[in-house]
């Protein structure tokens, strides 16, 4: 009925693999764990392997890393029942039923549900940590009665079901590498489809915080996917209107203001950045952070 699949990368997954597979069982379903790792190192291996002796359980390791969206989509051609369940490695499961409620959920062929992502309300107490905390809480803690207003721009890949039919007529776009906003134009290319994702109140706790200097690095990575995705979907504006950071730009090019935000930045970067890795982040400054590099990128966006 149901194939969990984990993509892995240098994270110790060997508690969430065993919740998952106590609630499926209890479930009484028939189900299967696929977990592939993308070149994690050694270390994770070996912990990850105690998983192996698990019954309906497939471990597979890269030799190198294939990225986010391609081990998504050989997870997909892996699985042999007709629900993908897709699974973040770096998460904690805190609702009991997790997986009851989402096979509770499967009502047709286009079933798509999407749990939402919270995040432990404690401060880290490592202070290289505080910005992406504050981003988690903030702005990707969402409830589920605003993820549903506007349902498929509310998404992210790290906890949400999909029926083989549904994944079939997407897929997750190859051309997308690196990190950040493959489940953009995932969710974009659901809507384009007709496909309106189904929300609902169940949750994956996200683990894997970054460093205040790291989670800047994939941020601006991200921004440079968000070009290629504009080109890939020729600048459409519903994209643009969906996509908050692109909104603004646009804005800001049909008023011939990018170049004094690309002024603006290049002269006030280093006052951001010390901001941003600081012990109060202003999430505010990181919005003007993320605008002002997108200006400085040379793109063929109009």
């Amino acid at each position: 009925m149901i194939s969990v699949l984990i993509p892995v990368y240098n994270f110790n997954i060997v508690d969430l693999v065993k919740t998952l597979h106590q609630q499926a069982t209890n479930a009484q379903i028939p189900f299967e764990i696929i977990i592939v790792d993308d070149a994690s190192n050694n270390k994770y291996k070996k912990i990850n392997s105690a998983v192996n002796s698990l019954p309906y359980l497939v471990y597979h390791e890269e030799i190198s890393n294939i990225g986010r969206s391609k081990i998504r989509n050989k997870l997909a051609d892996l699985a042999k029942y007709n629900n993908f369940l897709f699974l973040d490695c770096d998460s904690y499961i805190k609702n009991p039923d997790f997986i009851r409620k989402y096979v509770n959920q499967v009502k047709d062929k286009n079933s798509v549900i999407y749990g939402g992502r919270i995040y432990n309300y404690s401060k880290p107490i490592e202070e290289k940590y505080r910005l992406h905390w504050l981003h988690g809480i903030k702005r990707e803690q969402i409830p589920v009665e605003v993820r549903s207003s506007e349902p498929n721009r509310s998404f992210m890949t790290n906890n949400f079901l999909i029926s083989r039919e549904a994944f079939a007529k997407v897929r997750f776009n190859e051309k997308i590498r690196g990190y950040g906003h493959e489940d953009t134009l995932f969710g974009y290319d659901l809507l384009k489809n007709n496909i309106t994702i189904k929300h609902i109140d169940n949750p994956l706790v996200h683990l894997g915080l970054e460093s205040n200097e790291e989670f800047l690095r994939k941020t601006r990575e991200g921004i440079k996917n968000l070009m290629r995705i504009m080109n890939i979907n020729g600048n459409e504006k519903k994209l643009v209107h969906d996509i908050t950071l692109l909104s603004y730009y646009k804005k800001l090019k049909d008023l011939h203001l990018d170049k004094i935000c690309r002024y603006f930045y290049s002269k006030n970067e280093y006052l951001l950045r010390k901001n941003l890795l600081s012990t109060k982040p202003n999430l505010i400054l990181f919005d003007l952070y993320k605008l002002g590099y997108l200006c400085s990128l040379k793109s063929e966006f109009k």
